[in-house]
């Protein structure tokens, strides 16, 4: 596996809805262009496969649907690399990138990428669990 590194250089970028590339991400596609860039692991775009993020049902049967090459992994064992599942309104929809213990690198509607803790009062209850692509262990 090749090194995460510094991830400074991922922070700041814009969010937009269905976004792919450092002009404008969501969730996943700050995942999929880190897990790209500094992993050398292509992830699927799935940007056709909702419209819009407030299609709720969509997103969590795609989050549902699509956890084969990725593995659970017990809190307490997750490593820079692993993504982060968190909630948003009670539901699996919204993913992070362990940046290094405890941060998470992710973005949210609305705000621009960022490291934060994951053991925050803001995070710590939407934390659902933590995933390891198969090609990483």
């Amino acid at each position: 596996m090749r090194p995460l590194g510094n991830l400074d250089d991922y922070v700041g970028l814009p969010w937009l809805e269905r976004g792919r590339d450092r002009d404008g991400l969501d969730c996943w596609g700050l995942l999929a262009l880190v897990y790209a860039e500094r992993l050398g692991i292509p992830l699927p775009s799935y940007r056709d496969d909702y419209q819009t993020l407030a299609d709720a049902n969509a997103v969590v049967a795609l989050i549902a649907g699509h956890m084969d090459p990725w593995k659970s992994i017990v809190a307490g064992e997750e490593r820079a690399g692993d993504a982060l599942l968190m909630s948003v309104g009670g539901r699996p929809r919204h993913v992070g990138l362990v940046a290094a213990p405890s941060l998470v690198l992710h973005i949210e509607r609305g705000a621009g990428s960022l490291i934060e803790n994951y053991h925050s009062m803001r995070l710590r209850r939407r934390v659902l669990g933590f995933y390891r692509h198969e090609s990483l262990t």
